[in-house]
């Protein structure tokens, strides 16, 4: 399946050049130059992200210059301005920080460049950029409702506390990414405002481990508690955070992803309180972005949004989706 060979490919790929350069000689494409900002070329999903991008930009047959952002928006800042210089005629942004995203804007309309947003809006005051990657509202949905409902099948309709591991700074994907795992939850069981505690995690497996701590200890009489993570970095944080706490009865969890922490917990012989993540498909990124940015390279029109299909990735059917 192409979607296996995706991810073996990116797994054994080692890491590349901060700025590494890929063409090919396609007639129709060949005067193309694409930039691609990767939000990091650490860990297996960004690395998943990065192959995806790299083996769709060899078969449209456009040359592709990709960066390293490094979860830093002052490396991004940069990598922008060295794409800018490298002529690039497109930027596909990976940036997780809304307010860095404003100042690429800027930056790139002053350029006359177009960009193609992943996953986090690329906006200023003038307008917002293409966007493509996860419908962060369907997604959060998705785990939600599938978290509520592993709640409605051990504990009935009503649980002690909610605990929303966000990424704050992401700005509107957050609300629409971690809103939507809320009212995922709330079309299955009740889950009042007033039980709801909201943490910003900020991508961060050791500072997600230590807020779900934090309200874990101010919370011990709770029996019925759920978490919905952002991304599963911060699932794994959390996840570390109830075991230690010696609360894995008392907790059920649902996360986005799949990282390599995703598969690990999947994969175990039997499933636990991390009961599934909903996909963000890092194996369809490159064949999304790549059009894109194709199309706006060539001045044609192109969605205001694409998306990737999501589903919900549990014990009994991760090798369905991602055979090993």
């Amino acid at each position: 399946m192409k979607k296996v060979l995706v991810f073996v490919l990116a797994v054994l790929m080692l890491a590349a050049p901060v700025l590494a350069q890929t063409a090919m000689g396609s007639p129709a494409n060949a005067d193309i130059k694409i930039g691609f900002a990767n939000l990091t070329d650490a860990g297996d999903y960004m690395m998943w992200v990065k192959r995806g991008m790299q083996m769709a930009a060899e078969e449209a047959g456009v040359e592709l210059i990709s960066v390293d952002n490094q979860v830093d928006g002052a490396v991004a800042i940069r990598n922008t301005d060295l794409l800018i210089n490298a002529g690039v005629d497109v930027v596909i942004m990976y940036m997780n920080d809304s307010a860095v995203n404003s100042q690429i804007k800027d930056m790139l309309d002053e350029a006359g460049i177009p960009c193609v947003a992943v996953d986090i809006y690329v906006a200023n005051a003038d307008g917002v950029s293409t966007y493509m990657g996860g419908d962060n509202y369907t997604a959060g949905f998705i785990a939600g409702e599938n978290l509520g409902k592993a709640a409605l099948e051990k504990w009935g309709r009503e649980i002690d506390l909610y605990i929303s591991a966000e990424t704050m700074s992401n700005g509107e994907t957050n609300l629409l990414r971690n809103g939507g795992i809320l009212d995922g939850l709330r079309s299955v069981i009740d889950v009042p405002d007033n039980i709801v505690v909201r943490v910003d995690g900020n991508d961060s497996t050791a500072e997600t481990q230590k807020l779900v701590t934090d309200v874990l200890t101010a919370n011990p009489n709770a029996r019925r508690i759920l978490i919905g993570c952002h991304q599963d970095d911060m699932s794994q944080g959390a996840f570390a955070a109830v075991e230690i706490a010696n609360r894995q009865d008392q907790v059920l969890m649902a996360g986005c992803g799949p990282f390599g922490s995703t598969f690990e917990n999947l994969r175990k012989p039997e499933p636990n309180f991390w009961v599934g993540s909903a996909s963000f498909s890092p194996e369809q990124y490159g064949p999304v972005a790549i059009p894109l940015a194709v199309a706006l390279a060539k001045g044609e029109s192109v969605p205001a949004e694409s998306f990737v299909t999501h589903y919900f990735l549990t014990h009994e059917n991760i090798d369905q989706y991602y055979p090993q």
